[in-house]
């Protein structure tokens, strides 16, 4: 059999075979080693991390679909499926342009007398777009601008004495360091916050060059990031050969660069006799992906459910949100690794399974919706899609539970998100916690980096359980035989226990809307971890006007601003704001006790407000 996809279906067939045999010899075979085998398969090289999309998440979703079969899981309308679109990169169409007018220097002639060369770029070989670029055209002269750093606590900026208002800057990658994560430039390394850093100085454009390595050359892919588009600026990369041909002779590319990372002093200058037009238009590359959804029928559910969830995407072969440095070639290239996402959430995912079967065996007195959640680490995009078209009634949902790295359980101790979203859950993980040697760490609010979020903003009771944050967080290093395995078993009996004991209080849930955000996380971005508390929560949605949030901690300095759902921040302080990105860069401007000024549209009268805030310490 020569065609390798169907020896990668016959392999997996076989394994269904495996599972199925295991299923039926319970009795040899431990939960344990149940686990053991699903977060094996799914964070297997082969699955290459999951991305949607991909080859690797569709054999993922046919695995869960199977294991729900096997088990005895219900499809709902005759379909375990819940297709829906989402965006995972963008193409590039015919108006994408790059062209220059040059002016050929001779001895004796005036500039102002000599007629303008045109050329042109190829796009994809002499540039491409940045994915976090503006749509539109530009024109403008250029200025180089080395790093594009403006840090005052180094006393080095890259913009000291040089006007770009107006003009195209070019600027490398990385910093006079190169790209080590622990020179003292590492904090303004990022192309997000060079970005911020030109837009406020006025460039309308930006040119990115890699740093001289063996990959200098080779272009960033299109990738999706979440709320990255609306950056305020045109930006793109280009090929470092076709770039330097405008560098005037005395200061060529490469010995400006060598000389900067020598001396640590910036060298910026303008672009001779040159001017760039750049037009860029991308369009959202949009694929279809699954939530995979199962119903076990309870005894007694007088149409009543409740929503056990676990998300089976991860970052594939890494991007924006991974945190792993990338290792070099012989050459200086960087190698892109499969992030395998073992913990994150394979665990969480083999935990689905494995209480499906619990219950199914011995069911609970409600219906028990099982969804496994696709496009999570791109927004929580199924779990939204889910909640936006329930295929059961919201009205008689009456609580979730998440499953997110539930695989690294250390010293018994479990981290429990949502206790404060119904006031029975605090005094049920009391009570469980004192008959079990687990020890609970709680959080009461209901919003976080998961798809429990989803759901809370339904007014839905939720809990998250997760066994914490570790070193291989987003990492390739994240693989199967880390897990800790008899961990899991414990965390799944703790989870069923409370699941039992919510089930018999009958009817709707309470619930209670907390004061605590998704800032306040153990996932947090690391570009918080230093910032005082706004109290915003994030909506991860473009917007064309600024920073659109979905809402406030209650008692937060933006809520008692008068900050509310679908308003949308212009700008924080000195900082013109455009997207979520924009707004994490300005917080970390600041500490605790600072007084910022904040502009923001009303969404309830499309007016825009400015209105003086005094930040906080991060509860």
């Amino acid at each position: 059999m020569k065609n390798p996809q169907k020896i990668k279906t016959l392999l997996l067939l076989i394994f269904l075979l495996f599972i199925n045999f295991l299923y039926s010899q319970t009795d040899v075979k431990s939960l344990e080693e149940l686990l053991k085998s699903h977060v094996r398969f799914l964070a297997s090289d082969e699955l290459e991390g999951r991305y949607p999309g991909t080859r690797g998440i569709a054999e993922a979703a046919n695995f869960i679909e199977e294991q729900f079969k096997l088990i005895g899981v219900e499809p709902i309308n005759n379909s375990y499926r819940q297709r829906f679109p989402v965006t995972i990169g963008y193409d590039i169409n015919d108006n994408n342009k790059v062209s220059f007018e040059v002016v050929v220097p001779k001895i004796g002639v005036p500039p102002e007398k000599l007629k303008p060369m045109s050329r042109s770029w190829q796009v994809k070989t002499d540039w491409m777009p940045a994915h976090f670029s503006d749509d539109g055209s530009i024109s403008g002269e250029m200025v180089f601008v080395g790093y594009g750093i403006t840090a005052k606590d180094l006393n080095y900026d890259d913009y000291d004495g040089i006007d770009v208002k107006g003009k195209i800057v070019i600027l490398l990658t990385d910093t006079p360091d190169g790209d080590d994560p622990n020179s003292k430039f590492a904090p303004y390394a990022k192309l997000r916050t060079k970005l911020i850093n030109a837009r406020e100085k006025g460039a309308v454009g930006m040119i990115i060059v890699k740093i001289n390595s063996d990959s200098a050359n080779v272009f960033e892919p299109l990738i999706y990031e979440p709320a990255a588009r609306n950056s305020g600026m045109i930006a793109i990369q280009a090929n470092r050969n076709s770039i330097a041909k405008f560098f005037p002779r005395e200061s060529n590319l490469f010995p400006t660069e060598l000389e900067i990372n020598k001396t640590k002093k910036p060298k910026s200058f303008p672009i001779p006799n040159a001017k760039v037009f750049i037009t860029v238009e991308l369009t959202n590359k949009n694929v279809m992906t699954d939530n995979i959804v199962g119903i076990i029928r309870g005894r007694n559910s007088a149409n009543h459910h409740f929503v056990i969830g676990a998300h089976y995407d991860h970052l594939g072969w890494g991007g924006p949100t991974s945190l792993h440095v990338e290792r070099k070639n012989v050459y200086g290239g960087k190698i892109k690794e499969i992030h395998r996402g073992a913990d994150d959430n394979a665990s969480g995912v083999a935990g689905l399974i494995e209480l499906a079967k619990i219950f199914k065996e011995n069911p609970t007195n409600r219906d028990i919706l099982l969804i496994s959640f696709s496009a999570e680490e791109l927004g929580l995009k199924g779990s939204q899609y889910y909640v936006d078209n329930p295929l059961l009634p919201l009205d008689n949902l009456d609580f979730m539970i998440n499953l997110d790295m539930i695989g690294r359980l250390r010293d018994n101790n479990l981290n429990v998100f949502g206790a404060g979203t119904s006031p029975l859950f605090n005094g049920l993980l009391d009570s469980l916690s004192i008959v079990d040697s687990i020890r609970i760490t709680r959080s009461q609010g209901g919003f976080g980096p998961s798809d429990h979020s989803s759901f809370y903003k339904k007014d839905i009771p939720v809990l998250m359980f997760i066994t914490g944050v570790h070193e291989d967080y987003h990492k390739p290093s994240d693989t199967w035989d880390k897990i800790n395995y008899k961990g899991m078993v414990h965390v799944l009996r703790f989870i069923e226990s409370m699941i039992r004991n919510i089930d018999k209080t009958p009817g709707k849930l309470p619930f209670t809307q907390t004061d605590d955000v998704a800032e306040n996380t153990q996932r947090q971005h690391s570009a918080y971890s230093n910032a005082p508390w706004f109290g915003i929560i994030p909506n991860f949605e473009d917007s064309p006007l600024g920073c659109k949030i979905s809402g406030t901690s209650p008692g937060s300095p933006a809520h008692k601003a008068g900050l509310s759902e679908n308003d949308i921040i212009t700008k924080f302080g000195n900082t013109t704001v455009k997207n979520l990105h924009d707004l994490t860069y300005s917080l970390r401007q600041y500490k605790a006790g600072d007084k910022v000024l904040v502009k923001y549209i009303k969404a309830s009268d499309n007016k825009e407000y400015t209105v003086e805030v005094q930040l906080t310490e991060r509860k």
